[in-house]
């Protein structure tokens, strides 16, 4: 009888420990935002050999290049068969992760846009993008995608909105002045606002844009996000030029691990809930079995 409990405990802590890994493993590898295939090239590549030669060796390149910088534009072929291309990483992320999102966001456009001559995928921590014509210089806003909290802000926050428009309109204007700097046109700010919770607010352009559309592309993107996500607790925007995010922090406790992912929206510090309840649950296994 102490055989079949003991086997029986063990059997229970395997499936939890299996369920708390593949948990974890979701939350914390599923950054992958979103895909756009270009639906009016479509097709257009299937027999056009040149083209995907190009393609692959552009996309090839642009994944070893990120173990080298934040940013890097490419074009192979001629006439026709052009492919250009290019792969932006947040500037608050290291040669490490930039490399690990770049290589993750080559292979799944490659596969999930098949035949299209155009496309752009985002991750949280970097965006790769490839077309038949040239698009580096000239603004565009869209195709864009945002996530953000579930949660709204608190009253006790008092005038958010406004102390947010604020404080966003300050970053772009000193985002304008960077299309220099070792990571062009990015800008992270935190401030505290009556000592009861931290503002970051983070701006950033592809380092190809002039100074006058960045500003614009930053404008028109915290625009899209105000008008999605303003009453929440952080939002974040990509665009095919530029990205905007903004998150809030409890000013009495100490700042939050940076946030995890799943699904369509972040996931902050439940990895240790999760965690726990798992631990909490396979205790109650072994009590209820008697071994321990």
């Amino acid at each position: 009888m102490a055989t079949t409990k003991k086997i029986s405990a063990l059997f229970c802590f395997s499936a939890l420990f299996c369920l708390f890994f593949t948990i974890n493993h979701a939350i914390s590898e599923s950054d992958h935002m979103k895909t756009f295939c270009d639906e009016s090239s479509k097709n257009t590549t299937r027999n056009n050999t040149t083209y995907n030669t190009n393609l692959n060796t552009l996309l090839s390149t642009l994944s070893n290049q990120s173990s080298f910088a934040n940013y890097y534009n490419l074009t192979t072929g001629l006439a026709s068969d052009t492919v250009h291309g290019m792969f932006l990483c947040t500037g608050d992320v290291n040669r490490t992760t930039c490399n690990a999102c770049v290589k993750k966001a080559t292979i799944e456009i490659a596969k999930n846009c098949t035949n299209h001559r155009e496309a752009i995928i985002y991750y949280v921590d970097c965006m790769v993008r490839y077309s038949d014509k040239f698009f580096l210089s000239t603004l565009e806003t869209h195709p864009s995608y945002w996530w953000s909290s579930h949660d709204l802000i608190p009253k006790s926050f008092g005038k958010f909105g406004q102390r947010l428009s604020n404080k966003m309109g300050e970053v772009i204007v000193r985002s304008s002045l960077l299309s220099s700097s070792f990571t062009p046109y990015y800008v992270m700010d935190t401030t505290r606002f009556d000592d009861k919770y931290d503002l970051e607010s983070i701006v950033q352009c592809i380092p190809y844009l002039d100074p006058k559309n960045c500003t614009t592309c930053l404008k028109l993107a915290f625009q899209e996000l105000t008008e999605c996500c303003g009453d929440q607790l952080w939002a974040f925007i990509f665009t095919p030029k530029c990205m905007v995010s903004f998150d809030t922090y409890t000013s009495s406790l100490p700042p939050l691990p940076p946030p995890s992912h799943s699904g369509t929206f972040w996931i902050r510090g439940d990895n240790k809930i999760l965690g726990g309840m798992v631990l909490a649950v396979a205790f109650s296994v072994f009590a209820l079995l008697g071994l321990v």
